[in-house]
């Protein structure tokens, strides 16, 4: 084999691995399907709050139906739990994928609770990571229907009692020309968030 056509072997070899590096990167599936090779998890948990009232770690054994925002929360079927999760976003891959906005979900017992959004782009080098707060406030009488349930699930959520209690989902997208493309389906980022929660609590 003469030298010029070893060239033009190595030529051709090295043009189509670039050009199966660029269709990957180019494929909004692939992009996306990087998204579920980064780390999501919870950090930290502030401002947890229900019926307005600030929630500490001393409830074992409170009577709620005592406490009096929380009482006219039963008796008007509304009492609403709201907090600020803390959700830290970590690239461990060897490649950065711009991350587009994306949703995020809270199931209360299997159910969808809360779902919310972030219409912020990330951009995370290899090892890099960032915290993004996620917000929610919702009615817990959308997830039960009673008012014993609801007192029940809120004493279940205060003393940190039912394993997969409540979870948390996101689904990432990538921006590509543009253009936003969701991850297929949620990835969860903690499946009992409950779990642990006191050492996460921040007023």
């Amino acid at each position: 084999m003469n030298k010029w056509k070893q060239i033009k072997i190595v030529s051709f070899i090295a043009f189509a691995s670039l050009l199966l590096t660029a269709c990957s990167s180019l494929n909004p599936k692939a992009q996306a399907d990087m998204l579920k090779k980064y780390t999501y998890e919870v950090e930290s948990v502030h401002d947890l709050k229900a019926g307005g009232m600030a929630i500490g770690n001393n409830f074992e054994g409170l009577s709620l139906s005592s406490l009096s925002s929380v009482a006219l929360g039963l008796l008007r079927k509304d009492l609403s739990l709201e907090a600020v999760v803390n959700m830290k976003v970590s690239n461990p891959t060897g490649e950065a994928v711009p991350m587009g906005p994306f949703k995020y979900l809270l199931e209360i017992q299997g159910k969808p609770f809360f779902e919310g959004s972030v219409n912020e782009s990330l951009s995370l080098a290899n090892g890099q990571s960032k915290v993004v707060p996620l917000a929610f406030k919702a009615n817990l009488f959308g997830v039960t229907d009673e008012k014993k349930g609801a007192e029940k699930l809120l004493s279940d959520i205060l003393t940190r009692k039912g394993n997969g209690l409540i979870v948390l989902k996101i689904k990432p997208s990538v921006r590509i020309a543009g253009k936003d493309i969701y991850y297929p389906g949620y990835i969860t980022v903690d499946n009992d968030l409950l779990k642990g929660i006191s050492g996460l609590i921040k007023k």
